[in-house]
């Protein structure tokens, strides 16, 4: 086995395993703020009567509403679908970024490509796409997913709580020539659209949120650190929108390598929907129809 055979076989591993080991802790958590919220809902409860007001009627009436939510939410749900089935075009010979790149710049292609949520089957309140981790002949890569959240009853104490974290990842290798600081510009591609929505009162406590962002990190000898930025980042506690999201970001990373010896780079779109209280909803979709999809198509290196 060659030595790259082997250094990619122990990275995809050792991600893979701490990946899988942080969505277990991030689900049993949320299991544990689920139990404090619902504990601390009864004490809310208990002022909520004592100041007069019929809790039963509060919540027969959050159930009337939540039931017209769900069916504008199901209207706006064909709607994105059927914007969703002709393809964006992309033009890639306008590219400037890739006419000011210096002339020995290096245009990586993904090796690798994987997708880890906090997915918990025991939680009706949220949904990922599956993703299965493969490696990849060529480059390309480009990947359908989502992921969603919706709240439940009236979100009082932070109750009815879904929320959902979720990585797709692009793995490149590269093997630079000497020792220096090297910049590292990977192009992310976003083809899809979001929801957010949400309906707070006076008598319950609602919310809702949508965040997506690019996160970058290299290992060579050890992990430099990751970078990240949000590229959408929407929510509210009164908010109802559904637009598209189709968008070209590229960010700037700068890494010490060393010469000679491969590096790794990673590559992350994370996918992040909240939703609290009964009718709120939050989804980021980048897999339906034939426009929708994620990719890290390349990555520039100088």
């Amino acid at each position: 086995m060659s030595q790259l055979s082997q250094l990619h076989e122990s990275i995809i591993r050792e991600i893979i395993e701490e990946r899988n080991q942080e969505m277990a802790q991030r689900i049993a958590e949320k299991r544990k703020e689920a139990k404090i919220a619902e504990e601390q809902y009864q004490a809310e409860i208990k002022s909520i009567e004592a100041a007069g007001l019929n809790i039963s009627n509060l919540n027969a009436l959050d159930l009337e509403l939540s039931a017209k939510a769900e069916e504008e939410l199901q209207s706006i749900e064909a709607q994105m679908y059927s914007e969703s089935q002709e393809s964006i075009r992309i033009a890639d010979d306008l590219d400037v970024e890739k006419t000011l790149l210096p002339q020995d710049a290096y245009v990586l292609t993904p090796i690798w490509v994987g997708a880890f949520s906090d997915d918990d089957v025991q939680d009706k309140l949220t949904a990922a796409s599956l993703i299965t981790t493969q490696t990849l002949l060529a480059g390309g890569g480009c990947k359908d997913f989502y992921n969603w959240a919706k709240g439940a009853g009236s979100g009082i104490a932070g109750t009815g709580v879904g929320k959902i974290q979720s990585w797709v990842y692009f793995g490149f290798w590269f093997k630079p020539p000497t020792s220096r600081f090297y910049t590292v510009r990977p192009f992310f591609r976003f083809r899809g659209y979001y929801i957010v929505r949400a309906n707070d009162r006076w008598y319950n406590s609602k919310f809702a949120r949508v965040t997506v962002s690019a996160w970058t990190n290299v290992k060579q000898y050890n992990w430099k650190g990751w970078n990240h930025v949000d590229v959408l980042n929407v929510g509210g506690d009164n908010i109802n929108i559904n637009p598209r999201f189709d968008a070209d970001r590229y960010t700037h990373n700068s890494f010490l390598l060393g010469g000679g010896d491969w590096a790794w780079i990673s590559c992350v779109i994370g996918l992040y929907a909240y939703a609290r209280g009964s009718g709120s909803y939050a989804k980021n979709d980048f897999s339906t129809g034939n426009a929708n999809y994620l990719c890290v198509p390349h990555c520039y290196v100088y």
